[in-house]
C-alpha cells in the first residue's frame, strides 16, 4: 500500500489527545445540596497514585476514528494487477523527438505537440527510461530520466519542456535527428545493475512537413531493434505559400539585375490569389495581385517602378499560416573589380588580346569590372589588381614584382604568345631553363584530357557545355624543361602537349594558356567558352567580392566577406528591432531569427538579411511510405494509439480505485464516531452528590 499525501500521516499523533483525556480526573458537573457534616469526622480521601483509564472500548473508538481521519487525508492506494499494466513490466526506453522548427508555429501546432509529449509520459512506468530531444537545424537534448520513479521523474522532463514557450525559426533536419537519437539509444548500455531493456522506441512529434530534411537516414544502417513511431500533428492544415528570392544567374549571362522572387503554394492550399508586397526604406508599400494555384509556384520579378526604391522587406499575403511570409531584403552594394594586361596591346586594337579581354568584362550592378594596361617594359610600379593578364615579356623589376603578388595570393594569367616569355615563366615556376617552342602545323590542333573538376574548368562540368570539339586553334606553344612537381595540367592539345596549365605559387595561383585567344591563333575568343572561363579564373574573387547579403536562420555568416574578405578583429552585430544589445563576435556569427542584421568593423558597416530555409514552407506532409523506403522500422500507428488508450483508461482505474478507499475509509471514520456517541451516552453516570457547608 502507497500514500499520495504521506504527510498527513503525522494527523496519527491526535491519538494522544483521547488518552490524555481519558487519564485526567473527572470533576462533578452538578451539585447537590446535602445537610451540615459539622458533627462528622473529618478523614483524607484515599490517593490512588496510578491512574488508569476507563471506558476502554471508548477510548478505543475515539482513537481508531482519529487514526482512519488521518488514513484517509493521506490518500491510501493499492497498484492493481490489470492486462495494460502487464504489457509493460519489462523495462522500456523512449526516446520523444520534439520537432521546434518554424513550421510548428502554426496555429495551435505548439500546444498539441506538448499535449502528446505528456500522453507519451503517461505510458512510462517504473524502471523506464525516458529521453527528451528538442530538434530543427540541430539537435539539443532536453531531458533524460534513467529511471521513471512517478511524480519526480514527471516534472525533471517537464520542467524543460514549459522552458520552450515556443518554437524557433529553424528548418526541420529530421534526419539528423532521427540519427542522433538511435545513435544515442545504441551507444548507451544498461548498467550492471539494470535490467535488460525489452522495448526501445523514437516517438517522432511532428507536423512532418515535405520541407523536412531526411538525407541523413538515407544509406544510415539502422541499429537493431529500435522502432519508430511517427505522430503526426496539423494533418487539417489548410496550406501554406511561401516566398524565397531565385538565385541570380552566372554574372557573365547577367542581364540588368533586377531581383526576382518564387512564390509557391502548397498543394493543398484553399485559395490561389496572393498578393505581393514590398516594404520600402522610406516607409512605402507596393503591392501587385499574383495568381498562384495549388501546388505550383511562380517567378516574379520586381516591377520597373519598384527597382527605384530601397527595399527592406518583401511579403505576401492570402494563405492560412504566415510564420513564413516576411522576406528581408538586403542590396548587394556594386563592388570594383581591377584588372591589369601586361603588353604591348592597344584597347582599340581588335586584332589584339587586350580587346577581347576588355570585351569580355561588360558592367554588372554588383560588379564594376575596371581593364587597364601596362607595358612589360614599364619602369613605374606595379598596379594593384584582383587579376594580372599577362600577353607579353616582362622586364625586371617588374617581373618580380609580379611573382611577390602572385606568392603573396594573387591570380595571374599568362598567355604565352611569343619564345620571349620563357625566363619569365622559368622565373615564377622556380625552374632554370625553360624552353618554349613554336609548333609549325598545316592544320588545327583540338582540346582533350580536359580536368573538368578544377574550379577553373568545373563551369563547363555539366554534358550541355563540355564539348570542345568545335573550338580550333592555328597556333599553339611547347613548353619544354618544366618542374616534375607543383604544376597541373588542366586540358591537354590531342597532339599530347599541355594546352593550359596551373601552379600554386605561395598563396596564389599561376595560369598559363599555350595558345592565345586572339583570332589569329584559335576560335576561343569568339567562341561561347571564352567568357565563362575568364570569370571561373575570376571566381574566386568574385565570391569574396559579391557576397551575398541574404543568409538562413541557423547557418553561419563569415562577416569578413562583408569586408571585401578583409578581417580587422571584433565585429560588432545590431540584430533586428533596435531593442536587443549589440552582439561582439570575433568571425563568424549564426543567427537565430530573421530579420535585418548590422555588421560594424573598423572603418565599416554593412547590413545583411536573414530569412527562413524556403524548405520550412513546404507545409504539405511527406507520404509515410518514404520513411518505410527510407529503411526505418516502423511501428503500426494503430497499435501505439490503442496503446495509449489502454493506458489512459489504466490509469482511470488506478484513480477509480484510490477514491475508492479513502471513501471507505472514511466511512469507517464516521461508523466509529457513531458507536462512540451510542457508547458515550449509554455510559453517563448521574452526578455524585457535594456536601454544601
Amino acid at each position: 500500500m502507497s500514500f499520495l499525501t504521506p504527510l498527513y500521516l503525522l494527523g496519527a499523533l491526535g491519538l494522544s489527545i483521547p488518552i490524555i483525556l481519558h487519564l485526567l480526573h473527572d470533576r462533578p458537573k452538578n451539585k447537590q445540596e446535602f445537610g451540615s457534616l459539622m458533627f462528622l469526622d473529618k478523614t483524607k480521601p484515599p490517593v490512588d497514585r496510578k491512574r488508569r483509564p476507563t471506558h476502554l472500548l471508548l477510548l478505543l473508538l475515539r482513537c481508531l476514528a482519529l487514526l482512519l481521519l488521518a488514513f484517509v487525508f493521506a490518500r491510501p492506494f493499492v497498484t492493481v494487477d490489470d492486462p495494460a499494466d502487464a504489457a509493460r513490466r519489462d523495462r522500456q526506453w523512449i526516446t520523444v523527438l520534439l520537432d521546434r522548427s518554424a513550421s510548428m508555429q502554426r496555429g495551435d501546432l505548439w500546444e498539441q505537440a506538448k499535449a502528446k509529449v505528456q500522453t507519451t509520459l503517461g505510458l512510462l512506468g517504473p524502471g523506464d527510461r525516458f529521453s527528451l530531444i528538442a530538434f530543427d537545424d540541430s539537435t539539443e537534448p532536453l531531458a533524460e530520466v534513467k529511471s521513471w520513479l512517478g511524480s519526480s521523474s514527471e516534472a525533471e522532463a517537464n520542467i524543460p519542456l514549459e522552458r520552450l514557450a515556443k518554437p524557433g525559426f529553424g528548418g526541420s533536419n529530421l534526419g539528423q535527428a532521427l540519427v542522433f537519437a538511435g545513435e544515442s539509444i545504441q551507444e548507451a548500455d544498461p548498467g550492471a545493475d539494470e535490467q535488460p531493456l525489452a522495448r526501445r522506441e523514437i516517438i517522432v512529434i511532428s507536423d512532418l512537413q515535405k520541407g523536412s530534411r531526411l538525407g541523413e537516414v538515407q544509406g544510415y544502417e539502422w541499429p537493431t531493434g529500435i522502432k519508430v513511431t511517427l505522430e503526426q500533428i496539423g494533418e487539417d492544415d489548410q496550406g501554406n505559400a511561401g516566398i524565397e528570392q531565385v538565385a541570380s544567374r552566372a554574372p557573365w549571362a547577367a542581364a540588368a539585375a533586377v531581383p526576382s522572387f518564387r512564390i509557391s503554394n502548397s498543394a493543398n492550399s484553399i485559395g490561389d490569389e496572393l498578393e505581393f508586397l514590398a516594404h520600402t526604406t522610406a516607409g512605402e508599400t507596393l503591392s501587385q495581385k499574383v495568381h498562384v494555384p495549388p501546388g505550383r509556384s511562380r517567378v516574379v520579378e520586381l516591377p520597373r517602378e519598384w527597382t527605384g526604391q530601397i527595399l527592406e522587406r518583401l511579403a505576401i499575403r492570402g494563405d492560412a499560416a504566415e510564420f513564413d511570409n516576411q522576406f528581408h531584403f538586403a542590396q548587394n552594394r556594386q563592388q570594383t573589380v581591377r584588372i591589369v594586361y601586361i603588353g604591348e596591346d592597344k584597347s582599340n586594337d581588335a586584332e589584339g588580346s587586350l580587346f577581347y579581354l576588355a570585351s569580355a568584362f561588360q558592367q554588372l550592378s554588383t560588379i564594376d569590372f575596371q581593364v587597364e594596361a601596362v607595358s612589360g617594359k614599364s619602369p613605374g610600379p606595379l598596379p594593384e589588381a584582383d587579376l594580372y593578364v599577362i600577353g607579353d615579356a616582362v622586364d625586371d623589376p617588374l617581373a618580380q614584382t609580379l611573382g611577390q603578388e602572385v606568392e603573396g595570393g594573387a591570380t595571374a594569367l599568362m598567355v604565352v604568345q611569343s619564345t620571349d616569355q620563357a625566363a619569365n615563366l622559368g622565373q615564377w615556376l622556380g625552374a632554370d631553363g625553360v624552353v618554349i617552342r613554336d609548333i609549325a602545323s598545316s592544320d588545327y590542333a583540338l582540346l582533350e584530357s580536359l580536368k573538368l573538376d578544377d574550379p577553373v574548368l568545373s563551369v563547363f562540368r555539366d554534358a550541355r557545355f563540355s564539348d570542345f570539339t568545335n573550338l580550333h586553334f592555328w597556333k599553339h606553344r611547347e613548353l619544354q624543361n618544366l618542374p616534375d612537381e607543383g604544376i597541373d595540367v588542366l586540358a591537354r592539345f590531342d597532339s599530347g602537349a599541355p594546352a593550359w596549365l596551373a601552379a600554386r605559387r605561395g598563396i596564389g595561383r599561376l595560369l598559363v594558356m599555350t595558345s592565345g585567344w586572339t583570332p589569329a591563333d584559335s576560335q576561343l575568343a569568339l567562341s561561347t567558352k571564352f567568357i565563362p572561363l575568364l570569370y571561373s579564373v575570376l571566381q574566386p574573387v568574385l565570391e569574396r567580392k559579391t557576397q551575398s547579403r541574404q543568409f538562413v536562420v541557423g547557418n553561419q555568416v563569415d562577416l569578413t566577406r562583408l569586408n571585401n574578405g578583409q578581417a580587422d578583429g571584433s565585429v560588432t552585430v545590431m540584430p533586428p528591432g533596435g531593442g536587443a544589445p549589440a552582439i561582439s563576435v570575433d568571425t563568424f556569427f549564426t543567427p537565430a531569427a530573421p530579420g535585418l542584421y548590422t555588421a560594424k568593423g573598423s572603418g565599416w558597416s554593412e547590413t545583411f538579411a536573414v530569412n527562413l530555409t524556403a524548405a520550412e514552407s513546404r507545409t504539405e506532409p511527406i507520404v509515410m511510405d518514404q520513411f518505410k523506403k527510407l529503411g526505418l522500422p516502423m511501428t503500426d500507428p494503430v497499435a501505439f494509439s490503442g496503446e495509449i488508450a489502454a493506458a489512459a483508461d489504466a490509469a482511470e482505474k488506478t484513480e477509480a480505485h484510490r477514491r475508492e478507499y479513502w471513501q471507505w475509509a472514511l466511512a469507517a471514520v464516521l461508523l466509529f464516531v457513531t458507536l462512540e456517541t451510542v457508547l458515550a451516552a449509554r455510559g453517563s453516570q448521574p452526578a455524585e452528590p457535594v456536601m454544601i457547608t
